[in-house]
């Protein structure tokens, strides 16, 4: 027997292969005569949204007497080793300069923090998941340890990171002796003579595997083919990268996240780094998947250039971990609650004394008609106004109907808010209290100095030392206790903030939704020249109550250039944009939209049933499905159902269990409620299991747990994380429900308040703001798009039962019989 070394999927670029084995047998060929290590070049699956999997490294060594590496050993003995499983990712772009440590263990270049943490936890969990759900390994008998290995002026070993000139086995083997792991057992079976024998089996298992995951439906193969197209020709837009900000125009429906992904990749090809941000968690899965299968197709053409990083996350997840590496979150305090209630207070006088009292010592009290008042007050602020609406709705709640009843709950209503507040734990502070740690975190990038001084970080050391450790330069003392000192924290600030540019090229999608806050913060770290934006007006607002403004940065306009994308949808077929744009016209919604080239004008289905049995709703699927199937699409790329959250449940436990109130703070500093919710399954799936479908389930409490969903599945999803997906097929479940909730929303009242021409119309306000919510649903689909409702009545169900009397080509209901 021998040494065995198996290259899969090609080699890799990074380093030279002749050199490997040769160290390789160098350094365990000295009391090993029998292992094997497999090299698997670029995974081809998108099993990390942080980042691809360059190399999947696996070393096993045969049991058996006299054949045993020990890379390491300990004051009592020696560590002997068994197998690994290493994925790695090969970081150049710092092969020229010079790279360190600082007495805190950060790694460092250019004085800057060079951190890969979040892909490090990505990469494990990802691998982990992906082998023992896909792959059939035992997940509590996998051990996965990442590796970072970065290419630069630098020879040395800080837990996950290597650094070194060149990537050998020797440097491995110094990686194994000197990284903190004293365990070499990966996988436990592996250990055994008998699991040994069966390891190409295993490997078999995952290249089998990860060949079915990578494969390429029609939608995807005709995107990279686009793609490929547009970036071999002539394009205006590239050339302004990195030079202005770039805004890209459009409706729903039209391409403008499609362009973002077109020049993401551009710079992905050029070997540039990216990041792409986006608000829906279940998009990122999307963009990665497809990011993937291009730098795959690019690969597989054996382009000279290496493609350069590409991460997408959510813009929650990079605030967090931003706010996170500054300290920002450790230093939010009691002080942060105080000045809440204060705002309150104050908030609540005007309202109480200038609005409310007034019009309760009235004969008779119509509180529609104070809500009116407020809203539309001339002099109040949209905080102000908020807190009107929220005491208003709080009073109707409590049928309060005289002055005697309103003190006391004015006073309730103070109460109230002041106990949810209080239910915000120290871990929660940055979804509670989102928009405070914004405020702090852009005080921190923009003026240390004061935020040094409003925190008294001087006396901090102990709380940031064990929260996210300092250097001993940043170190002062006073009275016999270590202390930070302000130039210290300011270092440790252009640091951190360093680190997370990386020199990327930031991509954000549906930008328009952006928070002010948000949008100065990311043009504090990147530079507004290296950002590029995807910006819809305000038929596309679902999360603020005012479009953002990304032409100007702290009162200065900025140096822009703006493409706008045509009306014409790059996505939707005739017969369902002709439905969007007669609900849009219902609602006063300039949407306009025009449909995508098509001999064929695709199918709209409407089914009035609640309940359906078994072979119903296989039929119904049975039907979207093949729609697809026909067209060439995976089962990803064919068929997306969106879920109401209550009306389509069923395994709820705990029913009768009080909800526990919390608190969130919104972006106006108010104080707002946040009940949590309990989750379920969809009550079919179950049953279309059993007729061969497969479901990727994106409705589960903790989406963090979530893989990216593989070809064979199609994904249920809930209604609020559809926004950027598409399907051939889309299967809407009670619409008219979701779009009544989202009527009675509280962000409802508050949609576009800034409005002059809607500040008259409540009802119109709330309608519309429900209207964009479907709208974006019905956006999704391009040939097919089912729609269950169920009330004829219901507002919704209402323009539904005009549009089918309108007798229209290639729309029907189904079911009829059964639901008349």
């Amino acid at each position: 027997m021998s040494i065995e070394i198996i290259p899969i999927n090609g080699k890799s670029d990074f380093f030279d292969y002749q050199i490997f084995e040769e160290s390789l047998k160098n350094t365990i060929g000295k009391n090993c005569s029998e292992a094997k290590i497999f090299l698997f070049n670029n995974f081809p699956v998108s099993v990390s949204v942080e980042t691809n999997i360059d190399l999947i490294l696996i070393i096993a060594i045969a049991p058996k007497d006299k054949n045993y590496y020990k890379p390491k050993r300990t004051k009592d003995r020696a560590i002997y080793f068994h197998n690994q499983i290493i994925p790695i990712k090969f970081v150049t772009k710092f092969q020229d300069d010079t790279i360190s440590i600082d007495d805190n263990n950060q790694v460092v270049a250019n004085e800057e923090y060079i951190d890969y943490s979040s892909e490090i936890n990505s990469m494990r969990f990802s691998l982990i998941s992906y082998l023992s759900n896909k792959c059939g390994y035992k997940k509590d008998d996998l051990y996965v340890q990442p590796l970072i290995f970065i290419q630069g002026k630098g020879d040395f070993v800080l837990n996950s990171y290597l650094v070194s000139e060149t990537f050998d086995f020797n440097s491995i083997h110094k990686y194994f002796s000197q990284n903190s792991s004293d365990i070499f057992i990966a996988y436990k079976d592996w250990k055994n003579e008998f699991g040994y024998q069966n390891l190409p089996f295993d490997i078999e298992r995952i290249t089998n595997q990860a060949s079915k995951d990578s494969e390429i439906g029609y939608l995807t193969k005709k995107k990279v083919e686009r793609i490929g197209k547009q970036l071999s020709s002539s394009k205006v837009i590239f050339e302004e990268l990195n030079k202005n900000l770039v805004i890209i125009n459009g409706k729903a429906g039209t391409g403008k996240s499609s362009e973002l992904l077109l020049l993401t990749m551009k710079c992905i090809s050029n070997g540039q780094n990216t990041l792409y941000l986006t608000y829906n968690k279940l998009l990122i899965f999307d963009i990665a998947k497809t990011v993937k299968s291009y730098v795959n197709a690019k690969l597989n053409n054996n382009s000279d250039v290496k493609p350069g990083e590409g991460s997408v996350l959510t813009l929650h997840a990079f605030f967090y971990r931003l706010s996170k590496s500054l300290g920002v979150l450790h230093v939010l305090n009691a002080d942060r609650i105080e000045k809440l209630l204060e705002v309150l207070k104050t908030r609540m006088h005007e309202i109480y004394y200038n609005i409310v009292s007034p019009e309760f010592s009235k004969q008779k009290i119509d509180l529609n008609s104070i809500k009116s008042i407020i809203q539309n007050h001339k002099t109040f602020d949209v905080g102000t106004k908020e807190v009107g609406i929220d005491f208003i709705n709080f009073l109707q709640k409590r049928n309060i109907s005289n002055s005697a009843e309103l003190k006391k709950a004015t006073i309730d209503f103070f109460n109230h808010k002041k106990q949810i507040l209080g239910n915000i734990e120290a871990n929660e502070v940055f979804l509670a209290d989102y928009y405070g740690v914004l405020e702090n975190t852009l005080l921190q990038i923009e003026n240390p100095q004061q935020f040094y001084e409003k925190y008294n970080i001087e006396d901090k050391h102990e709380l940031l030392d064990v929260a996210i450790g300092l250097s001993k330069k940043y170190e002062g003392e006073k009275d016999g206790k270590k202390t930070i000192t302000e130039k210290g924290f300011i270092e440790f600030k252009n640091r951190r903030v360093g680190g997370h540019r990386r020199k990327r090229t930031l991509f954000i999608d549906e930008a328009q939704d952006c928070h002010r806050l948000e949008k100065e913060i990311l043009i504090s770290i990147y530079g507004s020249n290296n950002i590029v934006v995807a910006n819809g007006g305000k038929e596309q607002l679902i999360r603020h109550v005012e479009l953002c403004n990304w032409e100007v940065s702290k009162a200065k306009k900025l140096s822009i250039k703006k493409h706008a994308t045509r009306n014409k949808s790059y996505r939707v077929k005739k017969t369902v944009v002709d439905f969007c744009n007669y609900v849009a016209s219902k609602f006063q919604i300039d949407l306009n939209l025009e449909p995508i080239e098509s001999e064929d004008e695709g199918e709209l289905l409407f089914d009035f049933r609640q309940n359906h049995s078994e072979q119903e709703i296989n039929e119904i699927f049975n039907h979207l499905n093949l729609k697809g199937e026909i067209n060439g699409c995976t089962p990803y790329e064919r068929l997306l159902v969106l879920l109401e959250s209550n009306s389509q449940r069923e395994n709820l436990s705990g029913q009768n269990e009080p909800q526990i109130e919390t608190a969130i703070i919104n972006e106006y500093g108010n104080i707002e409620d946040a009940p949590r919710l309990k989750r379920g399954t969809w009550k079919h799936i179950e049953s279309l299991e059993k007729n061969d479908f497969m479901f990727w389930d994106g409705t589960v409490e903790d989406k963090s747990q979530l893989i990216v969903p593989s070809p064979n599945e199609s994904r249920v999803i809930y209604y609020e994380s559809c926004r950027g997906l598409e399907a051939w097929s889309v299967a809407c479940f009670a619409l008219d429900k979701f779009f009544s909730q989202k009527r009675e929303d509280p962000d409802a009242e508050k949609y576009l308040i800034e409005d002059l021409f809607l500040n008259q119309n409540n009802e119109q306000r709330k309608s519309m703001y429900a209207a964009t919510w479907a709208l974006m649903a019905l956006t999704r689909v391009i040939d097919t798009m089912y729609i269950q409702i169920n009330d004829r009545n219901s507002e919704f169900g209402k323009i539904v039962v005009e549009y089918l009397n309108q007798k229209n080509k290639n729309v029907r209901e189904i079911g009829k019989n059964a639901s008349s």
